[in-house]
């Protein structure tokens, strides 16, 4: 008896998400005269029209192509565009370096179908300590404490699209820096100042894909792998003892670095049009 009901129980769970599957799968195409896509057509002077498409209670009168991707033209979209990871130094040890995430949001706005502008925030801070008992002895050492401030700025072009598929590629410019401090080892250590600098000049190509097919064409999920030139500058400071110590390096790789899961965590962004 259990198995049997363990049996239907599955075959029910299986027969709602193809119908699920097959209702969003078989949403009309807006290239082919959908009919959940209501479009307007109004002679506005001799030779001159002016085409008016809404899907639900999204309307626009600037969609050309019957696109999902058309219908956010001149419409402000927000979220969430990526983290950037800002480098520090975690103390007098030139070649201990930490870093402190900045997830970035943002908005972007479509000027026409093939371009538009991104700006973005993010704002990342961290402090802590570890505290040691020894017997009835207890000691506690501050951990570093560091704010961050990153910025993110972006030029999306797109080149291909399709009912709910745009091809884009976004020339981009990331800034970041951290400012912080810690104490030095001991009761009586002094305060060491910590900082760090991240700046990445580069572009990411990828898809954007709008949920249309489920008559959400105003929610849309992007993303993309890239190619940075990246420098990256630390350095800590220790004005009691009047020492310091700096670095820097230079790079040009991919985004995805060694492990390409990594585009789940830097490389995926969320957005919503209004």
């Amino acid at each position: 008896m259990e198995y049997r009901m363990s049996a239907l129980v599955g075959r029910g769970l299986a027969l709602s998400l193809t119908l699920f599957t097959s209702s969003a799968l078989a949403q009309n195409n807006p290239e082919q005269g959908d009919v959940r896509y209501q479009t307007t057509t109004v002679q506005t002077g001799p030779g001159a029209t002016t085409t008016t498409t809404s899907s639900g209670p999204f309307v626009t009168q600037v969609a050309t192509t019957g696109t999902d991707h058309a219908l956010v033209v001149g419409h402000l979209g927000v979220g969430h565009f990526g983290i950037l990871s800002i480098p520090y130094a975690s103390g007098l040890e030139g070649e201990i370096t930490a870093s402190l995430s900045a997830p970035t949001i943002g908005a972007r706005y479509w000027l026409d179908e093939r371009l538009g502008i991104e700006a973005a925030l993010g704002i990342g801070y961290e402090s802590g300590s570890v505290t040691t008992e020894t017997g009835n002895v207890s000691t506690e050492v501050s951990g570093p404490s560091v704010f961050g401030l990153g910025l993110h700025a972006g030029l999306p072009l797109v080149f291909a699209t399709s009912a709910h598929f745009a091809f884009e590629l976004i020339p981009e410019l990331n800034f970041g820096f951290a400012s912080g401090g810690t104490s030095a080892p001991g009761p009586m250590g002094a305060d060491i100042d910590l900082s760090g600098v991240l700046l990445q000049l580069g572009a990411r190509v990828g898809a954007e894909i709008q949920f249309g097919f489920i008559d959400i064409p105003q929610l849309a999920l992007q993303a993309t792998v890239g190619l940075h030139m990246t420098y990256t500058g630390i350095s800590a400071s220790n004005d009691t003892a009047n020492t310091s110590v700096s670095r820097s390096d230079f790079s040009f790789r991919t985004t995805l670095q060694n492990a390409p899961w990594e585009i789940f965590h830097s490389n995926v962004a969320a957005i919503y049009y209004f």
